[in-house]
């Protein structure tokens, strides 16, 4: 009994050890499998910005002066990333150069090209593909098209990932039009570019450097807005939209410009209904993000304050007490300009682009009108609502 209870420990411990093995491998097979699919989307964002880079010089000085069919004859990576990153390699190529006619190069698909061809001569036998054997492609292509074929190699020498292209005119000779190598460092940043304008990693850096040079605490905003009070309904006035085109200054609290504070004076105008002046003070915090973006709109909600003075017929509807017959017939007949100082409170959002154009929405309140006769209200405390146009300089 105790030599088979020996048996039966020693059989468990050498259980658990093989369990202990095996969870020890599946982690560290685990730990391998995520660090191939880093080193893989590394090298993806690495050959994509020498594509890029090939591409812009392309942009830059063409090789042809004219549109010219181009074969995309081959792709090549480093061994062990497979056939699916050279499908990601030739859709980007393909894409960029799409949406960069400059380059002159015209993809075009040709089977022939990159297909096994058979060709017998008195020579001998030759199998190969189209685009090494042009005197077998001959037979099968139309020699006004696909009269070039791009070659791209992608490798990894050492820390280094290097792209060799060349552009080969199918001849008899296979002339070589057009080559270059390009290297990057395999941890230097990518400069991810989108297709549309491509620009140089100076250019790049040249523009960041002049917005960032650009970015003064201090613009000169101006604004159209238009405000919408609220009909009391038993006034006998309709007010009119109240519009007003206003200007000032805006002080950036931060160099990220995630608070602003403005101050701005406004005149308001409209024809036999009311004049007026404005002066306003508001603040602004962005809601998008930490810092503006140069690159997406920004979305800023704002809480201000006004004081408003205004005269003419439309100015009535400001008075705190019900109006008169008397006053009603004078202000139809243009007889009643009456002065109204007011204070008012907005609380709105902005939607800005570039920091240069903004479009806002808001609510605005009269702190001292409500519960006044003749103006109604949108939710019991709301005497308006209103939008805006800005522009900054």
């Amino acid at each position: 009994m105790v030599a088979l209870r020996g048996l039966l420990v020693a059989l468990m411990c050498l259980s658990a050890g093989a369990a202990h093995a095996q969870t020890i491998e599946a982690a560290q097979q685990a730990q391998l499998n995520q660090l191939r699919l880093k080193l893989a989307n590394e090298i993806q964002l690495s050959a994509y910005n020498l594509l890029d880079e090939m591409a812009y010089g392309w942009t830059q000085s063409p090789v042809f002066q004219q549109p010219t069919d181009v074969v995309l004859a081959g792709v090549s990576v480093p061994v062990g990333l497979g056939t699916a990153l050279q499908g990601l390699i030739e859709n980007h190529l393909s894409a960029v150069l799409l949406k960069n006619p400059s380059t002159q190069m015209v993809l075009t698909h040709c089977p022939a090209c990159t297909a096994v061809l058979v060709h017998s001569g008195k020579e001998g036998t030759i199998v190969s593909r189209g685009v090494d054997n042009p005197e077998a492609l001959a037979r099968f292509r139309d020699p006004e098209r696909n009269t070039h074929a791009l070659f791209v190699d992608i490798e990894a020498e050492g820390s280094w990932l290097v792209l060799r292209a060349r552009l080969t005119k199918l001849d008899e000779q296979l002339t070589i039009v057009w080559s270059r190598t390009i290297s990057s460092a395999s941890d230097a940043p990518s400069m991810l570019r989108q297709p549309e304008g491509m620009k140089s990693v100076q250019q790049a850096r040249q523009e960041l450097n002049d917005a960032v040079q650009d970015r003064w605490p201090l613009t000169v905003p101006a604004r159209l807005s238009v405000h919408l009070f609220k009909d009391a309904g038993s006034t006998g006035i309709n007010p009119p939209p109240f519009v007003w085109l206003q200007a000032g200054v805006e002080l950036a609290l931060s160099q990220a410009r995630l608070w602003t504070a403005s101050f701005l004076l406004g005149y308001g105008y409209v024809p036999s209904s009311f004049d007026g002046f404005m002066a306003q003070f508001r603040l602004h915090r962005l809601v998008t993000g930490t810092s503006r973006s140069y690159t997406r709109p920004d979305l800023y909600f704002f809480l201000g304050g006004s004081v408003i003075a205004v005269w003419g017929p439309s100015a009535l509807i400001f008075q705190r007490r019900q109006l008169t017959t008397e006053e009603l017939i004078a202000a139809a007949e243009g007889n009643s300009e009456p002065l109204q100082v007011i204070g008012a409170v907005q609380a709105g959002v902005e939607l800005r682009v570039g920091n240069r154009l903004g479009f806002s929405v808001f609510a605005e309140t009269l702190p001292a009108h409500l519960g006044a006769d003749n103006l109604g209200t949108y939710l019991g405390f709301i005497h308006s609502l209103g939008t805006e146009v800005s522009v900054w300089f």
